[in-house]
């Protein structure tokens, strides 16, 4: 009997030793998890306020895209009808005195197309970084590495006109002497003059045609560039309600 009691009392010892030590581990477990939710709340925490900084820079960059090929537009339609008009005087061979300074800026700036788009340095580093997925707006992101192949594409279209042109350029500049304004001193920048024989340009229709290729290059480039500041400027406008979400 008192062996019975003894084996007894020792079952009930190795029972609340066992239930002590499920308990210990429920707690450690629950302790675990409870460990993970907050450093996931923290990771949630912080993926959306770079998620933040990232819209704001990118928002930021299409701001400079924007205000900068909006410029290159204007000058881009600028340059074209500066060629257009000292055309039309070639053809009709007569350079009136007010037209003179036309007819100079023209051969001054006829052949400096850009041949770059500013780019969007932000969408480059989250792709760098392994960070795209922090822009959950799958669309969105779609739209803008779309956007970046568009500027790179343009890029390349910008870069190969150039240099299809460089045999135009060489032809043109046979007439054109460049030399600087001494008349004007500034440590800042040099001021350079153009002299050219306006009456042999005038005689001379290959010189015409090409001067002609560049007023259509200059469409193209405004062609291009004004489509991809309406892209930007729309673009921007779904960054700014897409931010507006993560506030």
């Amino acid at each position: 009997m008192l062996n019975f009691l003894r084996k007894l009392r020792r079952n009930n010892l190795n029972a609340k030793y066992f239930k002590y030590a499920i308990g210990e581990i429920f707690l450690v477990v629950i302790g675990i998890l409870i460990a993970l939710q907050v450093n996931n709340w923290n990771q949630e925490r912080l993926n959306k306020k770079k998620a933040k900084s990232y819209h704001e820079r990118i928002i930021e960059d299409l701001d400079i895209f924007i205000n900068e090929t909006g410029e290159q537009i204007n000058r881009s339609a600028w340059a074209r009808k500066l060629i257009l008009q000292t055309i039309g005087m070639l053809e009709a061979k007569e350079l009136p005195e007010d037209k003179i300074r036309i007819f100079e800026r023209t051969l001054h700036l006829y052949y400096q197309v850009p041949y770059r788009n500013p780019s969007i340095s932000t969408i480059t580093e989250m792709r760098s970084n392994g960070e795209l997925e922090l822009m959950d707006n799958l669309d969105l992101r779609k739209k803008l590495i779309q956007f970046e192949q568009e500027i790179l594409s343009a890029d390349e279209i910008f870069v190969l006109m150039g240099h299809h042109a460089a045999e135009q350029v060489f032809y043109i500049d046979q007439y054109i002497r460049s030399f600087p304004d001494t008349s004007l001193v500034s440590t800042d920048y040099l001021e350079i003059r153009i002299k050219a024989n306006f009456k042999e340009m005038a005689d001379d229709p290959k010189l015409l045609n090409y001067l002609s290729k560049f007023s259509v290059q200059w469409s193209h480039h405004m062609m291009f560039t004004r489509d991809l500041n309406e892209s930007a400027v729309k673009l921007r406008d779904e960054l700014v309600d897409e931010l507006e979400k993560l506030n």
